[in-house]
């Protein structure tokens, strides 16, 4: 999960006069420790994906979603390499935290896993 300021930034993708409020927005998004960095970066890439209003002053965009109650959070997902791999499941290989792996394809979706490659048994 992206959770420096420079991932947010990119998320937000500021413009115009917005982009001037760049260093305000790191010393807010350092205030936060990192689970609440996670849920803020979480809830602005959702309600992006969902079409959803995202303040376009980035320092609001932040601040809006800061209060929120925490979102539930994913396990980690099991990596199956040289584990026994269980039958009824579809396996990808992907990236995840920096590393490769073999994964199931529902933690691979959930997890918004980089590189994958259907793996066949």
């Amino acid at each position: 999960m992206p959770t420096t300021f420079d991932h947010l930034w990119a998320l937000l993708a500021p413009t115009g006069d917005n982009l001037r409020r760049e260093n305000a927005c790191r010393r807010l998004w350092d205030t936060f420790d990192l689970n609440r960095q996670r849920d803020i970066y979480r809830r602005i890439r959702d309600k992006r994906r969902q079409g959803l209003f995202v303040n376009p002053n980035p320092y609001f965009a932040i601040d809006d979603n800061k209060n929120a109650p925490e979102l539930p959070r994913l396990p980690e997902p099991v990596n199956y390499d040289g584990k026994p791999i269980p039958k009824g499941f579809e396996f990808y290989r992907a990236d995840y935290n920096g590393h490769n792996g073999l994964y199931k394809a529902q933690d691979v979706q959930a997890h918004h896993m980089s590189n994958p490659q259907k793996f066949e048994i």
